[in-house]
């Protein structure tokens, strides 16, 4: 706070809550995004939720209910991305007849992108609040899977929903630009690397098909993350730096062709140098001043978050039965 020349430094959400805010932005471990959401619409504040907004659908319905009128925002900076913003606008510009949309991320350790920064971690949680926190993650598992996870079903888990969460909410994104809604049918899911790697694909209508994959590798600093479309006559593709590193442009590339490989054309497309999440948080804003529409919805990441689920569960019946 001292360094920042922050002037109100509190220990709990309830004492920031009574300085008299008009909006929080929840930062905290996963499972306890429910229990913070809530509490500051309580509260009578907006808020805007890192992902996964929650652990459970339940949660997301008790989030539903409490929201009224105030704005709720989930956390997918990436929606707010130019690139993103461009590539929707070239998917729907005819609009383009997706035959397959792929993702793949491999997602290293963030030290090696944040050093540089100078960046502040608090030692003084209570060690107890930890504890709990861990515990609510635990059986949150617990719930999805109908048994207690092996440990790596419980990384599994957390991949699926801390990591995946992100390219999930981004294929539902593009895929409703395209008029196409959420549930769709799961055609695989699988987790793999003691559950440091997962994956999941869906059926899509027309058939279609998505298939969306999340590594870690820390041990190699080569952040990757590439979101292909494939249409009739098209093939968009973007190409996204390491979240960690300020107005680092996302690349978008079109390829078209007349058939012959003398007619493909390639438009490479450097969109802004503006940074998604300062977009992200202009749109919180706007959204709590102007009554603009919110992107990242409540009930979005609820459809994200039913996939999410499903997609475990699916992945973790299938190692049973292997």
């Amino acid at each position: 706070a001292d360094r920042y020349g922050v002037p109100n430094a509190c220990a709990r959400l309830e004492d920031a809550l009574a300085l008299g805010l008009d909006a929080v932005v929840i930062a905290v471990p996963d499972p306890a995004h429910r229990n913070a959401v809530v509490t500051a619409l309580h509260a009578g504040v907006h808020v805007l939720c890192e992902k996964p907004l929650a652990v459970s659908l339940a949660e997301c319905d008790e989030i539903l209910v409490a929201r009224e009128e105030h704005v709720v925002q989930c956390g997918y900076m990436k929606l707010y991305d130019p690139a993103v913003e461009r590539m929707v606008e070239r998917l729907t510009h005819g609009p383009a007849e997706l035959v397959y949309l792929s993702i793949e991320v491999n997602d290293p350790d963030q030290a090696p992108f944040v050093d540089h920064l100078g960046i502040v971690t608090g030692q003084d949680v209570p060690q107890s609040l930890i504890e709990e926190t861990r515990r609510r993650g635990r059986e949150a598992a617990r719930e999805a899977l109908g048994a207690e996870p092996d440990p790596a079903q419980a990384r599994a888990f957390e991949a699926y929903l801390g990591a995946l969460v992100h390219d999930v909410s981004l294929a539902h994104h593009l895929l409703r630009s395209l008029g196409m809604r959420a549930p769709f049918p799961i055609a695989d899911a699988a987790y793999f690397d003691g559950g440091r790697g997962v994956s999941l694909a869906w059926t899509l209508p027309g058939d279609g098909r998505a298939h969306l994959e999340h590594l870690n590798l820390p041990a190699v600093a080569d952040y990757r993350e590439r979101v292909t479309a494939y249409c009739r006559d098209r093939i968009l593709e973007l190409t996204f730096p390491s979240p960690y590193l300020r107005h680092h442009p996302t690349r978008l590339v079109e390829r078209r062709s007349d058939g012959t490989v003398t007619g493909l054309e390639t438009i490479d497309v450097r969109v802004s140098f503006e940074e998604a999440f300062r977009n992200e948080l202009r749109a919180f804003h706007a959204a709590i001043t102007t009554g603009a529409q919110v992107r990242a919805t409540v009930e979005a990441a609820r459809d994200d978050l039913a996939a999410l689920l499903d997609g475990f569960r699916l992945a973790a019946s299938r190692r049973r039965i292997a």
